[in-house]
């Protein structure tokens, strides 16, 4: 696991998970990835090329 921060400066753990998929990005690795998560602080889409 690393720790990134939104473009805002708020922390996100990022979690890089090996599958038949290739490599898959969880950004809260203890929660259900059902939707895109979002930056609790600005609101943004997680993405993680825009993760500093």
């Amino acid at each position: 696991m690393q720790q990134r921060y939104c473009e805002c400066g708020h922390p996100v753990t990022v979690a890089y998970v090996i599958t038949n998929k290739g490599v898959r990005h969880l950004y809260q690795p203890r929660a259900k990835m059902i939707k895109l998560m979002r930056c609790p602080n600005c609101g943004k889409p997680i993405n993680i090329d825009n993760l500093k």
